[in-house]
């Protein structure tokens, strides 16, 4: 129980340690615009919090009561819980019930991420998007009557032994496991699921940032899933194995020992994994300076770095003559460099078949639109149906309020294109 203590403990002190680098532990306030994310950051919290009260009170008992001597078996055993003193007896029941308040929100976190990921799918195959929003669509009540019923499950095989110890927490582990692997199963079904779903994204024009985030959320979810069907299944062939009369696989202490850490490592990966993926970090605006006082509207612009001190700009110009790179990829300077018809064009952004008669500033207004060469297919694109916002504004499966505007009034302006043949 040690190891699982310290797993414990580095579990919660990662939790901590995330939350405070992700919006220095804002996301644990409540408000009226945040509240659903505070209440499931709450909830996660609160579910590492109780798993690391069971450990280490369970280690405090184990070690307390320690060893004994068996004369008839002339063998050293583990005290059993009949030799225990009564506080010692009471501490230990008291840390199932802290394990089964853990088990639950855990559960609660993995329902709400599988039910919610439901209803973005739904909302991008609904023309026009989802009808309601998570709060009142009919997945959220879904999600609270499986996390009251897992609870129930939950809190009900705790008790159906109150006398032996040993069987209360068979019976816990148990229930938590079948309802473990049914989520892990739900997973594995998602990741199945996932691909199609981000086809759909981005054929909808989904911008860069949100794919990023979806494709990031889909390989993080995989290597969870298999920690999460790892430790599910290690628990259960444990558990089980427990209600035998023979107890094979409890008594070889190779197989309980490989179950055991298999299943606590797989846990702890997946708990990370899951804080990783549910408050996912920013690291774009973490790596923007710090606001000013000044809160008018700056733009972002790429950055520049200036040629370096004692080469001269011609020098930067020949290499990228020599790596066949145009010059607009070149420092920004004073100096103006004419560019020569020897320059290669395969990565520039104009290509070199211009009309007679075109000058180069004509060739440079006409850049930031050869990006799409065929403007026919810009136009058939336009024609597509817009993406949900709930889809096109997505962060994370906690973030499933609408995003707050700040600073000053910005203006979109959108421009059609309609395309003629001839």
């Amino acid at each position: 129980m040690s190891f699982t203590a310290l797993v414990a403990s580095t579990g919660f002190l990662f939790m901590v340690w995330h939350t405070w680098h992700y919006d220095r532990w804002r996301c644990l306030l409540l408000n009226k615009n945040d509240w659903f994310r505070a209440t499931m950051c709450h909830i996660l919290l609160g579910s590492i919090a109780c798993l690391n009260v069971y450990a280490w009170m369970d280690v405090h008992v184990l070690y307390s009561e320690y060893w004994i001597y068996l004369p008839s078996a002339q063998k050293t055993i583990i005290a059993p819980y009949q030799l225990w003193s009564k506080g010692h007896q009471d501490i230990w029941r008291i840390s199932l019930y802290f394990m089964t308040a853990g088990w639950g929100f855990l559960q609660a976190v993995h329902l709400e991420e599988f039910l919610y990921w439901g209803y973005l799918i739904r909302s991008i195959n609904t023309p026009g998007g989802p009808r309601t929003t998570w709060l009142r669509s009919s997945f959220f009540k879904i999600w609270i009557v499986l996390w009251l019923s897992c609870f129930a499950l939950l809190i009900g095989a705790v008790h159906i032994e109150t006398t032996n110890l040993d069987m209360m927490r068979t019976y816990l582990f148990v229930v938590g496991s079948v309802l473990s692997v049914f989520l892990a199963i739900a997973s594995v079904v998602l990741c199945l699921v996932f691909p199609s779903f981000l086809r759909t994204v981005k054929r909808q024009g989904a911008s860069f940032e949100v794919v990023d985030r979806l494709h990031f959320f889909a390989e993080m979810n995989q290597i969870r899933t298999v920690c999460r069907l790892a430790y599910s299944i290690a628990i259960l062939i444990l558990s089980i194995d427990a209600l035998t009369e023979g107890k094979t696989i409890n008594k070889s202490m190779f197989w309980h020992d490989i179950l055991y850490v298999v299943g606590q490592l797989a846990l702890f990966a997946a708990t990370c994994l899951s804080i990783v993926v549910l408050l996912p970090r920013n690291m774009t605006s973490e790596s923007l300076p710090p606001h000013s006082t000044d809160q008018t509207f700056h733009p972002m612009v790429p950055y520049k770095r200036p040629a370096p001190d004692g080469y001269s700009t011609k020098q930067f110009y020949e290499l990228g003559e020599r790596l066949n790179v145009g010059p607009e990829a070149m420092p920004s300077t004073g100096l103006m460099v004419p560019r020569t018809p020897e320059l290669g064009f395969e990565m520039s952004i104009t290509p070199p078949s211009h009309k007679a008669g075109t000058t180069a500033a004509t060739a440079m207004d006409d850049a930031p639109f050869t990006e799409v060469a065929d403007k026919s297919k810009k136009a058939r694109l336009s024609e597509m149906p817009m993406l949900p916002s709930v889809v096109q504004k997505f962060k994370s499966p906690f973030e499933t309020g609408p995003p707050e505007t700040k600073g000053p009034t910005q203006v979109v302006v959108t421009t059609r294109h309609t395309v003629v043949e001839e």
